[in-house]
């Protein structure tokens, strides 16, 4: 189970009504890659490796990273090195997510 922090509500009218409307509230995908760069392209190969896919139809093997939901999310933790969107990270905030990630592939895998 992990722990999520409480959101805040920021729209106009009802919060309620917000909560039980049909569609939900878009947050920020903070999971945005280049497929040109190694890091980004190191980064999603460590969330296949650790199970963070989505089904997607056109890949040949029928699952590509999950960047918008389970990595966007883990950016945004508190287990994050760096809390900041992927495409705003420099070379040396990119290693440091690359050994985080590491770290939970292994943790993942040792069990």
């Amino acid at each position: 189970m992990t722990k999520t922090k409480p959101i805040v509500y920021s729209g106009s009218g009802s919060a309620i009504d917000n909560y039980n409307s049909e569609k939900p509230v878009k947050t920020e995908n903070w999971g945005v890659f280049d497929a040109k760069n190694k890091q980004h392209r190191t980064i999603m190969a460590l969330c296949r490796n650790r199970q963070w896919v989505k089904p997607d139809d056109k890949h040949p093997s029928g699952q590509v990273a999950d960047m918008d939901g389970a990595f966007s999310d883990f950016l945004k933790s508190d287990r994050s090195p760096v809390k900041k969107p992927l495409m705003d990270m420099k070379p040396q905030e990119l290693t440091k997510i690359i050994v985080a990630m590491s770290g939970v592939v292994r943790h993942k895998w040792s069990k």
